[in-house]
């Protein structure tokens, strides 16, 4: 169990991680624990939180979708270490049966993520800004964290919300790339490849990676980013200058890869107003979300 515990520490970390890097370190030091110690004495116990729930009154019905935990395509490799993820696949099929109700009042995403993987991210944002119509507001609500991929995902919608305590941002991908050749050289071990593809083997953990490795890798980074980047302006309305500026070199900016309280974030643009969960689904089932971009200049003001 060791071993492979160890194969999905590497694993992890060849992959380019759309995530907060705090919740990113804590996953790695529970791979760690589990490659020194073995398995959990006790099966994991899975977060029975529904993908899609309804609220239901005399005036509407709101559709409120779940995303809670890393955000995966299918997978869900990693929950025996860290905890349920957010599979978008069922969010995808879930999200679309309910773009097509007409009588839906609004479409509330409903998201604790630290972010996650890309694959199907860039989808999924679009799936939303598609569903987008003027009389059924979609509202993202940061409950409490949207940060990453869930921040990509956040961002396509009409409308962004954070709870008082919530928090949004860290736009921005990394690889972290395992050398362990030392290690094993100590150990007297030795990894022979038998491959064909000039450059197949070129990012492995048991050799130092070349520039040329180095080069491709960062490759993979930037495309990430820049798809990253171009949809987070699209969504938030602002320049991609401003999502890719450094907080520290500019005052219009959008984090440089940091995550902001629910004040700040209003205040950069990065989110539209603070409320909570609640606050936001008697909103859109009583119709104030019609007036959702007005009210929202009016409580970004608040903080400027």
């Amino acid at each position: 169990m060791a071993h492979e515990i160890r194969r999905v520490l590497r694993a992890f970390a060849a992959q380019p991680w759309f995530m907060d890097p705090r919740k990113a370190e804590q996953i790695v030091a529970m791979l760690e624990l589990r490659a020194a110690r073995g398995p959990r004495s006790e099966p994991y116990r899975k977060n029975s939180a529904a993908v899609r729930e309804q609220v239901r009154t005399t005036k509407g019905t709101v559709a409120v979708f779940n995303l809670f935990g890393p955000i995966m395509p299918r997978a869900e490799a990693l929950e025996d270490v860290s905890q349920q993820a957010a599979l978008l696949v069922p969010f995808q099929k879930a999200f679309t049966e309910s773009a097509a109700d007409p009588t839906l009042a609004g479409m509330v995403i409903n998201i604790d993520s630290p972010g996650g993987w890309m694959d199907l991210v860039p989808e999924t944002a679009a799936m939303i800004r598609k569903a987008r119509r003027p009389d059924r507001p979609i509202v993202a609500v940061a409950n409490t964290l949207a940060a990453s991929a869930a921040y990509w995902i956040a961002s396509a919608a009409d409308e962004l919300i954070v709870t008082p305590s919530g928090e949004v941002g860290s736009i921005g991908v990394y690889v972290v790339h395992q050398d362990i050749s030392e290690r094993l050289a100590a150990e007297g071990i030795r990894m022979q490849f038998f491959a064909e593809g000039p450059r197949k083997t070129e990012v492995n953990p048991f050799e130092p990676m070349s520039q040329e490795a180095g080069k491709a890798l960062q490759a993979r980074v930037r495309y990430g980013y820049d798809l990253f980047v171009a949809d987070v302006a699209k969504g938030r309305k602002v320049s991609e200058a401003v999502v890719r500026a450094d907080p520290e070199k500019s005052d219009k900016h959008f984090g440089g890869g940091r995550v902001y309280g629910a004040k700040e974030a209003v205040r950069l643009g990065m989110a539209d107003r603070v409320a909570t969960l609640d606050d936001t689904i008697t909103r859109l089932i009583g119709g104030g979300a019609r007036q959702s971009a007005r009210a929202a200049a009016a409580e970004r003001s608040r903080f400027l």
